[in-house]
């Protein structure tokens, strides 16, 4: 060969890796591997908003916090996915990408459960049969050519038993009092077992015959179930429940703890967000998941404390949760989603951080712990809202940047406390004295 023969490769050309046309038997090319795993990705996202989207329509407490950590627990799977997506030819998840329209209808056919049971059946039938489309995936890759793909297989199957043994309680005797609902149920059920079949085939999703006789409850319900062990706040009297004296830690630090135990609400609300929104970026769904189980956490890390304290659910009033429907969407945003990331988390911090010290004085060091770890979780917060604010409703005027949120959030959560605006505007630059106003202190001198 001439020494002055140059040789030009490029690198970057890997057409050849992109041709869907070279089919190798029942070997798995990349591409191949690619397009089964985006299919596997868009599943777990249906899966993931089905659970937070049923989340409010769950009647006790306990279950609503399950839901939340299952529908985490998918956009984690979706997380290991779209990377080794990104690694194979075939084009890598975009931020404009959206479930494909034949994966969509089937579970959105699927969440139209007319009560919970059927949405617990319909849940566990789709993610068993997820699990086994794993396993045959997992049998059909080369244990050492594509060996990182098998990685990613095995971190999801950590979560097979929890995911799928969850419906169990709901599913084995559902409605066995009751014939008439057990033979609804029975029907529904047949019907989730032919909508997962038509996932993989180019047949049309079919209607559920008695849609008309039992209208969906869920996901994402008009009204939130309510769990009578956390009674309601009389919201004619107190705009908070943590507000209402007739809680039994009111006057003490302890009080900190029943404010963590009362963000059940706020997961709930969250939930109407998750499933509501639609074809943000798929980072929006990964920190809004985090968010909203960071929620239930905490209130799950303050009613296990009130308890161990002495103290019962029924011993305090509550804050309902609220719907939050596409007609109130230009309300959700300033009166929820801002003020939640913008002013109450950052205005916590305060109390927080005093409620520490004052945990530690009387010799409490878990709930001094609990608000350690609150602190942690809420700084994530507030950088989602500051990360997201502006970009989920960037359409309406008001909002543009994420500077012009948090202000214009200040001073409607000041507005709804019926605060005169030359108060508010004496607050707003003044973040101490605005947190003062915008929520209450507590009494860390009593235990």
């Amino acid at each position: 060969m001439s020494a002055d023969k140059k040789i030009i490769v490029d690198v970057n050309d890997l057409r050849f890796l992109d041709n869907e046309n070279n089919p190798t038997g029942t070997l798995l090319r990349p591409v191949d591997t690619a397009t089964l795993l985006k299919e596997c990705f868009w599943i777990e996202f249906e899966l993931s908003r089905m659970s937070i989207g049923w989340t409010s329509g769950a009647p006790s407490w306990d279950w609503k916090g399950e839901l939340v950590r299952m529908g985490y627990l998918h956009t984690e799977h979706m997380k290991r996915l779209e990377v080794r997506i990104a690694e194979l030819p075939g084009g890598a998840i975009s931020d404009r990408s959206w479930t494909p329209e034949h994966i969509s209808n089937v579970f959105v056919n699927a969440a139209l459960a007319p009560a919970f049971p059927e949405f617990a059946a319909a849940y566990r039938s789709m993610v068993t049969k997820l699990y086994a489309h794993y396993a045959r995936l997992a049998d059909s890759l080369d244990p050492i050519l594509d060996w990182p793909t098998l990685d990613v297989l095995r971190f999801i199957e950590m979560d097979n038993k929890q995911l799928c043994s969850w419906g169990d309680a709901h599913v084995r005797f559902a409605y066995s009092e009751s014939p008439e609902n057990r033979v609804r149920f029975e029907s529904w059920s047949r019907y989730i077992d032919r909508l997962w079949g038509t996932l993989f085939s180019n047949q049309p999703v079919e209607e559920w015959t008695d849609r008309l006789k039992y209208p969906p409850q869920g996901p994402v319900p008009a009204t939130p179930a309510h769990d009578v062990r956390y009674p309601h706040v009389d919201l004619s009297k107190y705009k908070s429940a943590m507000f209402d004296p007739n809680s039994p830690t009111y006057d003490s630090v302890k009080h900190m703890v029943y404010i963590n135990a009362s963000e059940m609400s706020a997961t709930e609300s969250l939930t109407y967000l998750y499933y509501g929104v639609q074809k943000m970026p798929m980072d929006f769904y990964y920190d809004i998941a985090r968010h909203t189980w960071d929620e239930a956490r905490h209130s799950q890390m303050g009613v296990r404390r009130l308890k161990q304290m002495g103290y019962q659910t029924e011993d305090f009033p509550w804050h309902p949760s609220n719907a939050l429907t596409p007609d109130n969407l230009e309300r959700t945003f300033p009166e929820f989603y801002s003020t939640l990331t913008m002013v109450m988390e950052p205005c916590s911090f305060i109390k927080k951080r005093k409620s520490i010290d004052a945990f530690k004085h009387f010799g409490d060091d878990l709930s001094a712990l609990q608000s350690e770890y609150d602190i942690a979780d809420e700084r994530l917060h507030v950088n989602f809202g500051k990360k997201w604010g502006a970009k989920l409703f960037e359409n309406i005027n008001d909002f543009v940047t994420a500077v012009s949120v948090a202000e214009r959030a200040k001073e409607l959560h000041l507005q709804k406390m019926g605060y005169s605006q030359e108060e508010i505007n004496g607050a707003l630059n003044n973040f101490p004295e605005f947190c003062g106003f915008a929520t209450m202190d507590l009494e860390y001198e009593r235990y």
